[in-house]
């Protein structure tokens, strides 16, 4: 499926990507191979050279062991096969597709123009350990702060790559391996990148590079404390705006976005069940609320927004209304699954196109607000690929039957642990008039800045 909202000119290749526009998460697997893939190779054969290269950690060396004891049903042989049997497939379908570009990719790529993209196995999982060994650096690439997504860019999408990334079994191991990850980003030694002493050491996220690209623009920081004042890279990910940055816009009347966002989709209509597997485009509500009848229904012909929250940019959720949390929650569902029959156009945006297919299958944070003007209204924050974790503050979190919480607009609900991805906000049918930012969303994608928080998104009809 190709992407076709988007002009030839606007096409984000190889040769016209700049820091602007990184934190796209993944523009499309030849890219992401040519400027990550390949000086990640070349990196950890330097490490092996030197003898520096790192030991397994427990959670690597387990899920190998996991991989060959543990067998799942595999449709594509119509038999029972090892987890390893169906990675090794996905290992040799990905070589497959590099094997198979023009001579002139596979050069750029690979310099040689012979080298297979993933060795063996045992690169993979070296790989993987060197990834959550590693704070994610600072770099001038859509690649900037989502390694594991580099890494695993072009495998996600191969056959035997969507099987298991959708497989429930497999996504709980890579949890395991994300969490390892998440510990060392909350730890001090994270803090490598942050080094006021060395702020142009390579992957700096307090250098010249990323100061333009706007990692710092009206951030709570001080450059004259070490780590910029934070005590993790997980924290400096999930730093806050200077008092003040974002004002909340309109009267309690109006809805406001809760989220920094850049504009992605908007839709009507919305139904209670679609194939949204078949055409990744349509939401299926009672998948979008994982399967809670109550919530769905509410939405039935209602409308949608859906943006994405870019790595280098702010990474919490606040609150869009005043008004009242009935219900919150988070909803576990997959990390690397992208949509099936991605597009191979040197523009399509894989990562950032699975969005919506993303809203109804991967881990996700769920609130039900009520708006005295303007219904119910549904914000889920979605995460992508390895930004896995969706926290909800303890005084928003309003279980099943329990008292609604007050909510003031611009209070702070919840946040991703290590970055940003992509969200939604959903309404009620006849409820609101969306902005024409929001109703236009699509002309909005490549817009050099996201919309910022406390922009007002919807009024009461």
């Amino acid at each position: 499926m190709k992407s076709t909202e988007i002009s030839p000119s606007q096409l984000l290749t190889l040769e016209n990507t700049d820091p602007i526009q990184m934190g796209f998460w993944v523009p499309n697997r030849i890219w992401a191979s040519a400027k990550f893939m390949a000086p990640l190779r070349k990196h950890i054969e330097k490490k092996r050279a030197e003898g520096t290269l790192k030991d397994w950690v427990p959670v690597i060396a387990q899920f190998q062991t996991w991989l060959f004891n543990t067998t799942v049903f595999y449709p594509k042989t119509q038999s029972w096969q090892t987890y390893a049997y169906v990675l090794q497939e996905m290992i040799d379908q990905s070589n497959d597709f590099m094997a198979h570009q023009d001579q002139a990719i596979r050069d750029e790529i690979l310099e040689d123009g012979d080298t297979i993209f993933i060795p063996n196995m045992n690169y993979l999982l070296t790989a993987l350990n060197e990834i959550i060994t590693t704070s994610p650096s600072f770099n001038n690439t859509v690649m900037v702060g989502t390694p594991m997504n580099g890494l695993l860019a072009v495998s996600m999408a191969t056959e035997a790559g969507l099987f298991l990334f959708h497989n429930e079994p497999f996504n709980q191991q890579l949890k395991l391996i994300l969490n390892t990850w998440n510990a060392f980003l909350k730890s001090p030694d994270s803090l490598d990148k942050l080094d006021i002493n060395d702020p142009e050491k390579p992957g700096s996220w307090i250098s010249q590079a990323a100061w333009a690209a706007g990692v710092w623009d009206q951030m709570v920081h001080d450059p004259n404390l070490p780590g910029y004042g934070f005590d993790s890279w997980n924290s400096f990910f999930i730093r806050k705006f200077v008092p003040g940055a974002r004002p909340f816009q309109g009267t309690s009347e109006v809805v406001d976005i809760g989220c920094e966002t850049t504009p992605w989709q908007y839709s009507d209509n919305l139904k209670y069940h679609t194939p949204y597997w078949i055409k990744d485009v349509d939401y299926s509500l009672i998948d979008i609320f994982g399967r809670q009848e109550e919530w769905a229904s509410l939405f039935v012909g209602g409308q949608s927004y859906q943006g994405f929250l870019s790595a280098t940019h702010y990474h919490r959720w606040n609150s869009p209304i005043d008004g009242e949390i009935v219900r919150s929650w988070v909803q576990p569902g997959t990390y690397f699954a992208q949509r099936p029959f991605q597009g191979e156009d040197p523009g399509t945006w894989e990562g950032t196109e699975s969005q919506p297919y993303l809203a109804n299958i991967a881990a996700r944070a769920i609130f039900i607000f009520k708006h005295p003007q303007c219904g119910y209204i549904g914000l889920i924050c979605i995460g992508m690929v390895e930004v896995s974790t969706c926290v909800i503050d303890s005084p928003f979190l309003v279980d099943e039957g329990a008292t609604p919480v007050a909510i003031t607009k611009g209070e702070e609900i919840g946040h991703f642990e290590f970055g940003g991805s992509t969200h939604m906000m959903i309404f009620q049918k006849d409820k609101v008039k969306l902005e024409e930012w929001a109703i236009h969303a699509v002309a909005h994608r490549n817009d050099k800045k996201p919309t910022k928080m406390g922009t007002v998104i919807a009024r009461p009809v």
